[in-house]
């Protein structure tokens, strides 16, 4: 079990299409974003083998926004703690 849910996080942490999905879906206007990151515990993962559904918690979702003209001009990092549900194969 364990070792599933490190593959779970592994997987959710580095699944680029959904996370960048989200902040392509998101109007920052003339902001720009240049990079995301996103940490998650395998404990805050729960598995059930049985109906192949995993949940997880506490997710950790950082990107960061460029303001200004010049790249570097101004940069700041924003966090926000998300959860999610999903199935396995």
């Amino acid at each position: 079990m364990k070792t599933l849910r490190h593959d779970l996080a592994e997987h959710i942490t580095n699944h680029h299409s959904v996370w960048s999905k989200l902040l392509a879906n998101t109007n920052f206007g003339n902001y720009a974003l240049s990079l995301w990151d996103v940490t998650l515990k395998t404990e805050d993962i729960v598995v059930n083998r049985d109906d192949k559904t995993f949940s997880f918690q506490h997710a950790n979702f950082t990107f960061d926004v460029e303001v200004g003209m010049a790249f570097g001009e101004k940069h700041s990092l924003f966090s926000k703690q998300v959860s999610g549900r999903g199935t396995f194969q």
